[in-house]
């Protein structure tokens, strides 16, 4: 059997035409893809960094006011129906005794920090797919296959109670590619371990509903049953023109392949842009949200530099206090990466006005990586990001704004360091 470079079989004798060639049938490899899910991130550090709040229905909302939005429930808040999204004031209508914690991002980070450090002795480069979550992809070091690789993940399990923290949960999947695996990881939570594999994988589709896959929301399940799909079994069985139809594109192909156990999501994608967000605590004018606008642009542009880019465009987008939005964007004749500049060309982008925002939203577009930026004739561009960097580095060492510029004041208080969850 030839098989191309990213494991998907060319041919597999008595295939139908309905059928792309060699996946008929699931994956016969031994699954040797874990995802690592740590359960109830935030809320699971903070009862690991505070015993007293261990036992209690506890949330970590982005503010601990009423309006605030939970990050995240812990499993006793949960079965009040406490749930991610909600707002303090609906998580308390439903549990009066709800404990209410604001985000701790370094703590966050630290235990990301450590499990991936744990995990790289398994394997040479654990993949961080978010804050709480971890692909491992053992691939041949282990030929024993799904056995041993079980044997692992409690083994890995063992250790990060043992040596991270012992009030921390986590769950692991195992499967033959990344969507399968992270499947997997959600089938038993808290502290659950399964194979999905060509054994079980029929079992476990009759079980689950279609939005369990990662991917699938309502607008995605709502394309496949107007082709007639509607159960997670369905899906598995549907051929890969009942697939592109609904999809009306790629992803036809590539969730027929994934559901067969293939791996096509083992891609790394560039990076596009690099924004920040604000919600402002109350409608703002102009004078009021410039120095707070400011302050977004910095931490965006630190994460910019950080990752060797300066960026050929800005957009600006603002919600006003009636509900209503404006956005924005511009391509820039020079790629720039400093603070001041970012902050200049959003702007100009925006005519003053009256009108008092509610939110504010920056991006930075167009990267271009620092080596390949073009230098400009009228200015130095070489001391001017030494001297950003070097600001950056003092930053780093004695934290957020130890250093910056006078636009920030007046940013007090606003745009404090959050978590995304997204990678």
């Amino acid at each position: 059997m030839a098989c191309r470079t990213n494991g998907i079989p060319d041919y597999i004798p008595g295939m139908n035409s309905s059928h792309i060639p060699g996946m008929s049938l699931f994956n016969p490899a031994p699954p040797r893809v874990m995802h690592i899910d740590l359960n109830s991130c935030f809320a699971s550090v903070e009862a690991q960094a505070n015993p007293l709040l261990r036992g209690k229905p506890l949330a970590v909302a982005a503010y601990a006011k009423p309006y605030g939005c939970i990050l995240a429930a812990s499993y006793e808040a949960k079965l009040y129906g406490v749930k991610t999204g909600m707002t303090v004031r609906e998580g308390r209508e439903l549990c009066p005794y709800l404990v209410v914690r604001e985000p701790d991002p370094d703590k966050y980070r630290q235990v990301h920090k450590e499990i991936g450090q744990l995990l790289s002795e398994y394997a040479p480069h654990p993949v961080s797919k978010s804050i709480d979550e971890y692909c491992l992809p053992l691939r041949s070091l282990y030929s024993e296959g799904g056995s041993n690789v079980r044997s692992i993940a409690q083994e890995i399990k063992d250790r990060i109670k043992s040596e991270i923290g012992d009030h921390l949960r986590v769950s692991v999947g195992i499967s033959t590619n990344q969507i399968l695996a992270k499947l997997a990881s959600g089938l038993h939570k808290p502290d659950g371990l399964d194979v999905l594999d060509k054994t079980n994988y029929l079992a476990i589709y009759k079980k689950i509903e279609l939005q369990d896959f990662c991917g699938i929301n309502i607008r995605n399940e709502a394309r496949l049953n107007r082709v007639g799909v509607f159960t997670a079994l369905e899906f598995s069985q549907a051929s890969v023109q009942t697939l592109q139809s609904a999809f009306q594109s790629v992803l036809g192909r590539y969730w027929y392949t994934r559901l067969r156990g293939y791996e096509v999501d083992d891609v790394e994608f560039a990076r596009r842009s690099f924004g920040q967000s604000y919600v402002l605590p109350h409608p703002m004018k102009q004078e009021e949200w410039r120095p707070i606008l400011a302050k977004l642009v910095g931490k965006a542009a630190r994460r910019l530099r950080r990752g060797g880019y300066s960026a050929s465009g800005v957009h600006l987008a603002l919600r006003y206090g009636d509900g209503s939005h404006w956005h924005t964007g511009k391509a820039l004749k020079v790629a720039i990466s400093d603070d001041k500049d970012i902050v200049s060309a959003a702007l100009s982008l925006c005519k003053l006005t009256d009108r008092p925002v509610k939110k504010i939203a920056v991006t930075c577009f167009g990267l271009v990586k620092e080596e390949s930026r073009q230098t400009s004739l009228f200015e130095d561009v070489a001391r001017k990001r030494s001297l950003v960097l070097a600001m950056d580095q003092v930053n780093d060492k004695w934290g957020e704004y130890s250093l910056s510029y006078g636009s920030l004041m007046g940013a007090a208080g606003h745009v404090r360091d959050a978590i995304a969850f997204g990678k």
